[in-house]
Order: C-alpha cells, then sequence, then structure tokens
C-alpha cells in the first residue's frame, strides 16, 4: 500500500470516497471515476438544455444523450450499487463527495481537487508536482492580470487559472495537458469557479489534441472529440443555448452546496 500524505484541503471529500475504498475498489480508481462521473453528469445536464421540458427531466432523474449513457456506464462498473440499501451505495457516496467538493471549494477559495490528487493519488509520480497555490499568487502580481485571455500549456489541475481568476474574473482561459485526468481535473475546477474557459487533453508541444471542453459561465460545458485530420477548433463557439427555458442557476465556488447536484447523481 503506497503511502500517503495528510489531507490538508477537502477532508470532507476524501471520508466519503475512501468509503468507497472499502469496497475493494483502489483509491486511483475511485478517484479517476469521481471525475469522470462529475463530469459526465454535468456534460449531460447542459446537452439536456436543448430540451423544453429540461427542469421536469433533471426533476424527474430522466435526462438523455451519450453524456447519461457514459454516466450510467460508470454507475455500473459499482455493483454494490445494486446489492446496497439507499445511503450504503457507492454512488451515495460520491454522491456525498461532489457536495462535499463544492462546500469545501467554497469555503476555501482554493484547488481542493487538485490538492487531493497531489497528496492521495500522484504523489509526484512522473514527476507530478503542481505549482504551489502561494507560487501562482506571485505568478499573478508579477504578470498582472490585464488583457482578456490566459493561456497555460500544462495546466494541471488550473491552480494557474484559479489565482488569475482571483484578480480577473473576466479573463478567457486556454489550459492544456497531456494527462487526461488533469485536463478533466481543470474543466472541473473552471466549472466550480463558474469561468469562461477552453481546455484541452492534448501535447502543447506537438499540438496534437485529443478532447476539448468549452466551460461557460452560468454552469455549462461541452465537450468536442477532437478529429486529428482536422484543424483544431480553436475559434468555435459553443453551441447556442436554447431561449426557453431559461438555464437553471447551477452552483458556483461562490455558491453554496445545491440541491440540483442530488439529482445530478440519482441512479
Amino acid at each position: 500500500m503506497k503511502q500517503t500524505n495528510p489531507v490538508v484541503r477537502g477532508k470532507q471529500t476524501w471520508k466519503q470516497l475512501l468509503e468507497i475504498t472499502r469496497f475493494g475498489y483502489s483509491s486511483n480508481d475511485v478517484f479517476s471515476d469521481f471525475v469522470a462521473i462529475c463530469l459526465s453528469a454535468l456534460l449531460s445536464f447542459t446537452d439536456n438544455m436543448q430540451y423544453a421540458d429540461v427542469t421536469d427531466r433533471l426533476a424527474e432523474n430522466k435526462l438523455t444523450g451519450v453524456y447519461e449513457e457514459r454516466y450510467m456506464q460508470l454507475v455500473q462498473k459499482y455493483k454494490e450499487n445494486k446489492s446496497r440499501k439507499s445511503g450504503e451505495r457507492p454512488m451515495d457516496f460520491f454522491t456525498s463527495a461532489w457536495g462535499q467538493l463544492q462546500a469545501e471549494t467554497q469555503e476555501c477559495q482554493e484547488d481542493v481537487l487538485g490538492d487531493l490528487y497531489e497528496s492521495q493519488i500522484s504523489l509526484g509520480e512522473h514527476g507530478q508536482f503542481f505549482t504551489p497555490g502561494s507560487i501562482s499568487t506571485m505568478m499573478v502580481q508579477l504578470l498582472g492580470a490585464t488583457g482578456e485571455t490566459i493561456s497555460d500549456p500544462c495546466c494541471g489541475s488550473g491552480r494557474f487559472f484559479i489565482s488569475m481568476a482571483k484578480a480577473n474574473r473576466d479573463l478567457h482561459f486556454y489550459g492544456v495537458d497531456v494527462s487526461p485526468i488533469c485536463a478533466r481535473m481543470t474543466t472541473l475546477n473552471m466549472w466550480l469557479f463558474d469561468l469562461n474557459a477552453d481546455i484541452y487533453q492534448g501535447n502543447s508541444l506537438s499540438m496534437e489534441m485529443s478532447y476539448l471542453w468549452r466551460v461557460r459561465k452560468g454552469g455549462f460545458i461541452w465537450e468536442t472529440k477532437i478529429d486529428p485530420n482536422k484543424a483544431l477548433p480553436t475559434v468555435e463557439k459553443p453551441p447556442a443555448l436554447p431561449e426557453k427555458p431559461k438555464p437553471v442557476k447551477q452552483p458556483t465556488a461562490k455558491m453554496s452546496a445545491p440541491a440540483v447536484q442530488q439529482s445530478l447523481f440519482d441512479l
């Protein structure tokens, strides 16, 4: 068993995820699935915004589409979701972890997700150390937060963007990371902090990209699987939101954990 570090931020989030490891799943798999489940649920919600009855779909747990199917595949991976009673299933702990992540991110206004990954999962494996928040803050003070866009070719969990956003929330953030889990963590962090961002999974040196997530204020995320034979969609706008109904207000790091998160994670 690998030696982990003390949990400084995200203690309640990690406590819920550890409950799932008691079923015999590794902490690496649980954390990776947690990120994938959260992202799939949010993508599914945005995808269902095209329907006029999206509010009813959410309330009745009847979201549809490819992201909902992806989400359900992750749910089915944990067989205890069928054998355990409500409140004791892996998905119940995933749901609680998601609510705690929002609450703990709101409270400290820092990169809770990245802290958990670095201290409990990666442990510096393959040289994977994120820039400390204090250094990111110093870089913001040196560089300033003027202009319209900020880019980071090795964005990790998006910590530099979070520091920049504290100085200027109106910036548009462009991030790239070769690690699938890091690119997805940055995407979730951009959503949690309610920022506008385009996050790529790919190699910033060779410019070979595989996925793009567009995050827009208000709680919306779009995913694009990039065709290597086509030009990168660097200026393509995300699909237009429907005029009706008005978007359901989504949680950000400046708000308390919402009731809607329970609906997103219902079985």
